[in-house]
């Protein structure tokens, strides 16, 4: 019988690492009410939100294009 339950392989890349780092250090700054880190995190989050929302336009527009070339 084979083993039921594969590994997961999870590929993330540098945009959502960040993004998830960066919302993890804003829920520790809430959590724990750590100004500094609060707004630090609050900074690199909306970066982070703007880059994933940019590279994931260009990566359906580029598909979009060669889907329908």
């Amino acid at each position: 019988m084979n083993n039921l339950q594969e590994p997961f392989k999870i590929n993330l890349n540098q945009n959502l690492w960040g993004l998830i780092i960066s919302l993890s250090a804003l829920g520790l700054a809430e959590y724990h009410k750590l100004c500094t880190l609060f707004y630090f995190a609050v900074v690199i989050s909306i970066v982070m939100i703007v880059s994933v929302t940019i590279t994931t336009y260009a990566y359906t527009a580029k598909y979009y294009k060669n889907k329908h070339e």
